[in-house]
């Protein structure tokens, strides 16, 4: 559950919804600038159901005895992480291998400082589970190898195509980060994030997109990456911020709170 507090209040986002809304908005990356990517349907599949592993826990309300309150995906221990992950993982491979290999990338990478990509990240691993998230990790990508084989023609450059795949993986983490600031923030607040890097053309040099909401439901991006201007919403719930007595009373809460649409525009700077 992705949890955030506005107003007074804790807002519920469910994980698997903020997935498939990233899904639907990746779909329309792309203009004279920002060509869309190789296999770029395949790789919006996979920002779909990027946290398609977590609905069964989603569905349960985790709950935090620490805080008192339903469990953030940032509390989430890494058994469990890994386990929630390894099912959307496993799911997505049996519906579009190259999709689940993104995804799986997406979730190794939270790991790895994602490969390097941005150091200032990776979950911290304690030394009891250094060896299983190790093994984890390296199961994990050796599976990849084979997936690649089966979508990479001996005519193309070997190089080429595994630089494809990384700038897939770059755009996939500003897709994720953009869905979480959509679900994490106050559309009548004003607020700021830079996403990137990421290319506009494989070719390109990379540049970073400043993401600013205005306060009034908009969110000004620059350099602009879409097809057009458009509307998103992620649905989320509002419950009071105090202390739960338990896990049940915090389900109970929950699941009788009322969905409400977090609605945003979409434009250019």
């Amino acid at each position: 559950m992705i949890i955030s507090k506005q107003d007074g209040k804790l807002v519920l986002v469910r994980q698997d919804e903020h997935a498939t809304q990233m899904g639907n908005v990746s779909r329309l990356w792309g203009n004279e600038k920002f060509q869309k990517l190789a296999n770029h349907e395949s790789v919006s599949l996979g920002i779909e159901k990027h946290d398609s592993g977590w609905k069964q826990p989603d569905d349960e309300i985790l709950f935090n005895e620490a805080t008192k309150r339903p469990t953030n995906f940032l509390e989430v221990n890494l058994p469990q992480h890994v386990r929630f992950y390894e099912i959307g993982y496993r799911n997505t491979l049996k519906q579009d291998p190259y999709a689940g290999m993104m995804l799986g990338m997406h979730w190794i990478g939270l790991y790895t400082s994602r490969f390097g990509y941005d150091p200032t990240f990776t979950y911290k691993v304690s030394d009891d589970l250094r060896g299983f998230m190790n093994d984890t990790i390296n199961t994990i990508q050796k599976e990849w190898v084979d997936i690649k084989q089966q979508f990479w023609e001996a005519r193309q450059k070997r190089s080429e195509f595994e630089d494809e795949i990384w700038m897939q993986y770059e755009y996939f983490q500003v897709m994720d980060r953009l869905g979480l600031f959509m679900g994490l923030n106050n559309p009548k607040e004003v607020n700021e994030v830079t996403l990137g890097p990421i290319r506009m053309t494989r070719e390109s040099e990379p540049v970073q997109l400043t993401v600013k909401s205005k306060g009034n439901g908009e969110i000004l991006i620059h350099p602009f990456p879409f097809t057009d201007e458009f509307d998103t919403s992620v649905p989320g719930r509002k419950i009071e911020d105090r202390d739960y007595e338990n896990n049940l009373e915090s389900k109970e809460i929950v699941e009788a709170a009322e969905k409400e649409e977090i609605n945003w525009r979409i434009v250019a700077s």
